[in-house]
């Protein structure tokens, strides 16, 4: 994508057709991509753990890493979770919106050897442990709430009852008045209470960081991101420079980056794009496969007279 082609900021996004991805893409360019998993890579389910992600998005993504694309996950489920959701495949992961991150050799993407799982910041287990405990008490009235215990945060969902909504809020914003090192994290039906100044933004410029210091390419990655809730903003931001991103980095680092932000869905963002659905984000993968798989076959100075693996 060429700077040529981002809208202002201010300027609401743009939808991009799914299958001319690749037309926006340059062969000069070394891209790397950024995916959210629920609601992005998965349809978003009543219960958190019947979401799955579909075997033709896994083997997309799988062949995206075969030709030469880098491909991380940044997601607010916890990383344990993340990873059986992708497995067999091994992909640097920013869990519980960031705050667990795992790396793995991302030039060699068939070493299953990662490096051990690092956590952003420390959480008070304790602290934690009485929030939970707090949280399943104050719930107990209410049939229609699904309390998600994750190992450093917690996450009360509505999916099933919206109307429960305001009082969802309420429960949760009065049980942790009396913690400071916690916040609220809004979602899609869903409030989850996660330490302080974890956010997805940091979360994508510390990936970023890392694979552009494994890289072998000398010019700056440029970053995609692909999501779909409220928690995905700061991805957004951080990914186009955005002045309102994160302030962990310098700012000479957030100004270097120059990437895309593609939201699933219509509702308000300060995404460049936007795509409808889920399966739309499918489309997108394909044509960034074919884009890859074109300037492979080029590299070799060779036509490919065979159909792509996945018609456009």
């Amino acid at each position: 994508m060429t700077s040529a082609r981002m809208p202002d900021f201010n300027k609401p996004p743009i939808y991009l057709q799914p299958n001319h991805l690749a037309d926006y893409l340059s062969s000069q360019q070394e891209y790397c991509l950024f995916l959210d998993i629920d609601g992005t890579l998965a349809d978003f389910t009543l219960n958190p753990k019947d979401s799955f992600i579909p075997q033709n998005t896994l083997t997309l993504l799988q062949q995206i890493q075969r030709y030469g694309g880098s491909i991380a996950i940044v997601t607010g489920r916890s990383l344990a979770e993340a990873k059986e959701m992708l497995a067999p495949l091994q992909l640097p992961i920013a869990a519980t919106h960031g705050l667990e991150m795992s790396f793995v050799n991302v030039r060699n993407h068939h070493d299953n050897q990662g490096s051990e799982p690092s956590i952003a910041s420390p959480v008070d287990s304790d602290e934690l442990n009485a929030i939970k405990q707090a949280l399943f008490q104050a719930c107990e009235p209410y049939d229609d709430f699904t309390i998600e215990e994750k190992p450093y945060s917690v996450a009360l969902h509505y999916r099933q009852n919206p109307a429960l909504a305001d009082i969802a809020h309420t429960i949760i914003s009065e049980l942790i008045a009396d913690y400071s090192k916690w916040g609220l994290k809004p979602g899609k039906y869903v409030w989850e209470v996660a330490p302080k100044g974890v956010n997805k933004g940091t979360a994508i410029l510390t990936l970023l960081e890392k694979i552009q210091s494994s890289s072998n390419y000398n010019g700056a990655l440029y970053p995609i991101f692909i999501g779909d809730d409220i928690t995905d903003e700061a991805g957004f931001a951080a990914v186009q420079g955005e002045e309102n991103s994160v302030n962990s980095f310098k700012e000479e680092q957030r100004r270097a980056i120059k990437g895309t932000g593609i939201k699933v869905g219509r509702e308000p963002t300060c995404a460049h794009y936007y795509v409808y659905t889920v399966y739309e984000v499918t489309a997108l993968l394909e044509s960034f496969l074919n884009f890859y798989k074109r300037r492979a076959f080029a590299a070799f100075g060779l036509v490919d007279a065979n159909p792509p693996l996945y018609k456009l």
